[in-house]
């Protein structure tokens, strides 16, 4: 079996031949340009003619108005309103991730390579091009003109160390709780951040977020029941696993808090899963583990999932694209078992105009542990088709059916995070990005179930500014009415958030519901939160974050202070 080395020689030597070309005209190209922005991702039209690999990382500026020379703009006081991190990359067109932004992207903005990866690009152009010459290397003993000659005839090429990116924060809690009822509690806890990448030149890597604490009551209360916070519910929603992906190994797997990234629509799964390509284009694996979002329709405690599918993908996202995934899974509340059901989860887009999405599962006919019958057919099913005729402007038409009623925890309605339940029935949009930063959108719609007796109308208004001002504050503002099977109310939320400096950030978070239902006591309430993340130094930092709510049957107050320490930064090993 060839080592790791030579396997990475490999690999990278696949990459030089489409550098050649260009270094063979003159200077490889500097400047990318910005061809299309969604939310949280960037397209650049550039990709491995440019010599751009997955990880790179980049800052993004804003040319001038004049559009002089594109070479100036990386010299002049402009500042960087961006940094990206390529993720994946065609022969002219590459796809990146936006890891902070100061202001909201354009069309046309240009992004330039940080020093490191420039470095990562050099070092692996002078790897291809030291192919094409003989090497000349020092003996301590030996004819050197023989051994030159020898040399000669079996040229030996040093490749380059496989790159290791790490990078994170790990940080440690204290805070405390207080309840109306007069109990006060102590809060303990932990906070991992991680940004980890071909860990000690392998292809393992961990990333995600995640916090978790640990009570130590102090005083007051009855039966000494930790209170769960809108907080702990938020922590729940956090990925963080280890993932293993190596593009010459046709074996994928992850290990932590993750979403099974070929069904995304099963939610989030505290476990594992194993895949396999069993060609090109079709991948088989299984799954399991917990499943602790309570943000899932079907969430319950101590419940577990388990289950198999098979993948079907083809085409890029410079053209058509498909994506086909079929399963099946069981889930089992206390160990005893609780549904048996097919999921299909099936995309199908073209570059940016239009995309299909798709998800439903059917369940085998069952008895509930109340005793309750379910017939075998179809449980839930969600579709939607996104048209984008022009960058600034996109339609959207849903339709949402729920069969069973939803089991997600009803005090995370007004963050937003359960909008796309509250919707049942056909429902259809808009999206508009206006200059100035400004991006209305709204979604309106009419629910209808066998239970009600006519049809009710859903309601969805937002606006985001991407520049508050000339303050450099982004600010998120949305209302919703809706009607569903498992109660009617509405909410409206508003976020502010603010880079005051580099290390020194601000958000604050506030909004209130109203909901009529069987499933919760707490009709009504009320939250604001603010948190202030501080780097004051390069290795250490400090998190402040408070949380007021009040509510029909829930009111309480939570605060939070972490001093932690960061870690990494590009490293080669």
């Amino acid at each position: 079996m060839p080592s790791l080395v030579r396997v990475l020689a490999g690999i990278l030597g696949v990459a030089f031949l489409f550098c050649i070309p260009l270094h063979a005209q003159g200077a490889q190209q500097t400047f990318f340009r910005v061809k299309y922005v969604s939310e949280g991702t960037v397209y650049l039209e550039a990709g491995r003619n440019a010599g751009l690999k997955e990880d790179m990382r980049l800052r993004v500026v804003r040319p001038a108005d004049s559009g002089g020379a594109t070479e100036a703009v990386r010299f002049s006081s402009a500042d960087a309103i961006a940094e990206l991190r390529v993720l994946s990359v065609a022969d002219l067109s590459s796809v990146c991730e936006v890891l902070n932004a100061r202001a909201e992207l354009e069309i046309a903005d240009l992004a330039y390579l940080v020093p490191e990866s420039v470095s990562q690009r050099t070092q692996e152009q002078n790897a291809e091009e030291a192919k094409n010459y003989p090497v000349v290397v020092t003996f301590t003993n030996g004819d050197p003109l023989d051994e030159e000659i020898r040399e000669t005839t079996v040229p030996h090429v040093m490749s380059p160390p496989a790159d290791t990116q790490i990078r994170g924060r790990i940080g440690f809690d204290y805070g405390g709780i207080q309840e109306s009822g007069g109990l006060n509690s102590n809060q303990y806890g932990l906070l991992v951040q991680a940004d980890m990448k071909r860990i000690g030149g392998s292809w393992w890597n961990f990333t995600g977020y995640w916090r978790g604490r640990m009570n130590a009551q102090s005083s007051g209360g009855t039966g000494g029941i930790p209170l769960t916070t809108l907080t702990d519910l938020l922590n729940r929603t956090y990925h963080v696993g280890f993932y293993y992906e190596n593009p010459d190994s046709p074996v994928t797997i992850g290990v932590g808090r993750l979403y099974l990234p070929w069904a995304p629509s099963l939610s989030t799964i505290d476990g594992g899963y194993f895949a396999r390509k069993l060609s090109r284009r079709v991948t088989w694996g299984f799954f399991g583990g917990s499943t602790p979002d309570p943000t899932s329709w079907s969430y319950a405690p101590n419940q577990h999932i388990a289950g198999t599918f098979v993948n079907f993908a083809a085409g890029n996202f410079d053209g058509l694209q498909v994506s086909s995934t079929s399963g099946v899974a069981m889930t089992t509340i206390m160990w005893h078992a609780a549904r048996e059901f097919a999921f299909f989860e099936n995309t199908l887009s073209y570059k940016r105009y239009w995309s299909i999405y798709s998800s439903l599962q059917a369940d085998q006919a069952r008895t509930a542990a109340g005793g309750q019958q379910y017939n075998a057919g179809l449980t839930q099913s969600f579709t939607t088709v996104r048209f984008q005729p022009v960058s600034r402007l996109t339609f959207n038409l849903n339709y949402n059916y729920f069969r069973n009623l939803p089991t997600f925890d009803p005090a995370l309605i007004s963050t937003g995070l359960l909008d796309q339940y509250l919707f049942q029935g056909l429902s259809g949009g808009i999206r508009v990005d206006l200059p100035w930063h400004m991006t209305p959108y709204v979604d309106i719609g009419r629910s209808y179930t066998s239970t009600d007796s006519s049809q009710s109308w859903n309601q969805l208004y937002g606006l985001t500014l991407g520049q508050l001002w000339k303050t450099g504050a982004r600010l998120d503002v949305h209302y919703s009415k809706f009607n569903s099977s498992f109660g009617q109310g509405s909410y409206d939320a508003v976020s502010v958030s603010r880079n005051l400096t580099e290390s020194l950030r601000i958000e604050v978070q506030g909004g209130r519901q109203q909901l009529n239902s069987t499933f919760t006591s707490n009709g009504q309430s009320n939250f604001a939160n603010a948190l202030v993340d501080w780097t004051f130094s390069p290795r250490y930092f400090m998190e402040a974050a408070y949380t007021w709510n009040t509510g029909t049957t829930l009111t309480y107050q939570q605060w939070i202070t972490t001093f932690g320490y960061r870690f990494g930064g590009y490293r080669q090993k």
